[in-house]
């Protein structure tokens, strides 16, 4: 339901400066322990001598097991960069859903380093999910099998990466050679054959036996590493940024690196976060890169797998004032409901959290418009979302805050290393407002350092929940309890099981990464449809469920959904009633409802 407009005089202010009216209350009570979640992050000492110590870990949300639920993949650090050399390294940690939101630790696949950035897809097309953990000096296919993730061909070697790249914990190494830093990876169909390639996004170099601690360089050129007058770790700027990498895959676990002719032209830049969707509605997957402390990247897909940066000329790759920021996570949806698909970018402190909104010839910056400017500017955000948590049909914001510099605790600094993470509601006017907690155990209700988050429907209520890693403490698990009068919609999609050996044209990879769905509430009615795109890799280092989540808000059903599927073909769903799973299935229609 649309809500009566305010005041004029009232939305003239808020549109200066920032109106935080209060959305009304948010109940998202951290359950991770009750439900058996008892996963804790290690990243280094508490003092974060080093830039590697204080940019956390991820998450991934799939199914483990085909059983229709989600379960969780954490990665994981060491306590200390020494235990990189002494070894062991860290697995991942792997919790298996009950189907009613409660867990149980399996074993892990038997991996060791030190994992960052995980992303999730039918790489195999055979089915079900597997996942690529990237790390320091790490990045691995696991393939699922029966239930289980194996580990499957081990990435970090493939040309034209060099024998240094690779880091194993425990191994002697020599100074003077950093290693390859993986973060943010993301899964994705970019030529339309059907099967997920995978974009590398990389980091900076970092030498694990020699790291700079305290200044950058030697002697008479030596630069000491400080902020707001205190002495702090190194990096990023002044640090040597690592090239991003975009590896072909074939449907069959078998990648080859195909950066030279799919990224003509590329610019290292600090990647942090990595987004795949159809920026310009063409059909086809764009890349959204952010980076920290250089230009951020809009990366279009001419349609064959080749990206050319239009981040300049989109008005994405720099502030409004014309500077890099330091980008942390990335997320996009239609905010406005206009048919363009909106980003939101979480930065560093004195940074705000950045809005842009779709528009035809490229996006808009509406931050302080909706009043994020100085509401997010004292806050260092990770993980974003950009999903309707209520179920009233717009859009909330969902941040993930915390400072990487414990030091931020000390005075006149404007910031604070523990933060509160965040939710706004969006829409229908522009604005946003913020949630508050009902409760003292809900996840925006105590300050925290959190990174990578993860979204999807935990306890299958049809209400999208949220995982968040926090840096050196235990993960925490929301599990929505807003907006229960509202109606909502879940949909599964998949790809075909198969095409005739004698296709050639585009096709859909199995687990219908980049189909796109329109859903018509009521043809006569003005109110703007809704619109998901099926992607995985959004936020931060982090892998959020497949499944897309439509709220209806008063409303009991729909009246048609639209499927566009990479193969080009579109289906149409006719008119059908609210609080349901359906999954869709190309070419066969609905071929599973359940009642929610």
């Amino acid at each position: 339901m649309r809500q009566p407009p305010l005041p004029l005089a009232l939305a003239a202010f808020c549109l200066l400066a920032a109106c935080a009216e209060e959305a009304g209350p948010a109940d998202f009570p951290d359950e991770a322990r009750a439900r058996g979640v008892d996963y804790v992050n290690r990243s280094g000492r508490p003092e974060k001598a080093t830039i590697l110590e204080a940019n956390g870990a991820g998450v991934a949300l799939f199914d483990l097991g085909g059983d229709g639920d989600l379960d969780i993949v954490f990665a994981q650090g060491l306590p200390s960069l020494d235990a990189l050399t002494t070894g062991p390294g860290a697995d991942l940690a792997i919790y298996e859903n009950d189907g009613r939101g409660n867990f149980r630790r399996l074993p892990g696949p038997g991996l060791s380093g030190w994992w960052t950035g995980l992303a999730a897809g039918d790489v195999d097309n055979d089915g079900d999910t597997d996942l690529v953990a990237g790390g320091f000096g790490a990045l691995r296919v696991l393939w699922q099998e029966d239930g289980k993730l194996v580990p499957g061909p081990d990435l970090i070697g493939l040309p034209p990466y060099d024998e240094d790249a690779a880091l194993v914990p425990g191994r002697p190494r020599a100074a003077g050679k950093p290693p390859a830093w993986i973060t943010s990876l993301a899964l994705f169909d970019s030529n339309g054959d059907g099967a997920l390639d995978l974009y590398v996004g990389q980091y900076l170099d970092l030498d694990p036996v020699d790291p700079p601690l305290g200044e950058l360089g030697e002697g008479a050129l030596a630069v000491p590493c400080r902020w707001k007058g205190h002495e702090v770790y190194c990096g990023p700027r002044g640090m040597r940024a690592q090239p991003d990498r975009l590896l072909w895959g074939a449907a069959n676990g078998v990648f080859w690196d195909a950066t030279r002719d799919a990224l003509p032209g590329h610019q290292p830049g600090f990647t942090l976060g990595v987004l795949p969707f159809d920026a310009d509605g063409d059909g086809d997957t764009d890349l959204f890169v952010a980076n920290d402390s250089a230009a951020n990247l809009m990366l279009v897909n001419e349609g064959n797998g080749r990206f050319v940066d239009h981040g300049f000329e989109t008005g994405l790759a720099y502030s409004p004032e014309g500077m890099p920021e330091a980008g942390m996570g990335v997320a996009s949806g239609d905010v406005d409901r206009d048919g363009f698909l909106d980003i939101a970018l979480t930065n560093f402190s004195d940074e705000p959290t950045a809005l842009y909104l779709g528009v035809p010839t490229g996006f808009k910056n509406a931050t302080f418009r909706y009043g994020l400017g100085n509401e997010t500017r004292p806050l260092l955000s990770w993980g974003v979302h950009l999903v309707d948590f209520d179920g009233d049909g717009w859009l909330e914001l969902f941040t993930a805050n915390g400072h990487v510099y414990p030091q931020a605790d000390e005075p006149l600094t404007g910031t604070s290393y523990a933060q509160a993470d965040t939710l706004w509601h969006l829409g229908p006017e522009p604005r946003a407002r913020r949630f508050e907690p009902l409760r003292d155990d809900s996840i925006f209700a105590q300050p925290t350092s959190s990174r990578g988050s993860a979204v999807g429907d935990l306890d299958g209520d049809a209400r999208p929940d949220l995982v968040v890693t926090r840096i050196d403490g235990p993960a925490a698990l929301g599990m929505n309890r807003t907006g229960a009068k509202n109606h909502r919609l879940e949909l599964v999609l998949r790809g075909p099981e198969g095409y005739p050996d004698d296709y050639r044209g585009r096709r859909t990879p199995r687990d219908a990464m980049g189909a796109r769905v329109e859903i018509i509430m009521d043809a006569k009615d003005e109110l703007p449809r809704l619109r998901g795109e099926v992607q995985t890799a959004s936020g931060y280092q982090s892998a959020s469920a497949p499944w897309l989540h439509f709220g209806f808000g008063e409303r009991t059903g729909f009246e048609q959904i639209r499927v566009f599927w990479p193969s080009g073909a579109t289906e149409l769903i006719f008119a059908g009633p609210a609080d349901r799973r359906l999954v869709i299935q190309e070419g066969q229609g609905i071929v599973e409802r359940r009642d929610l």
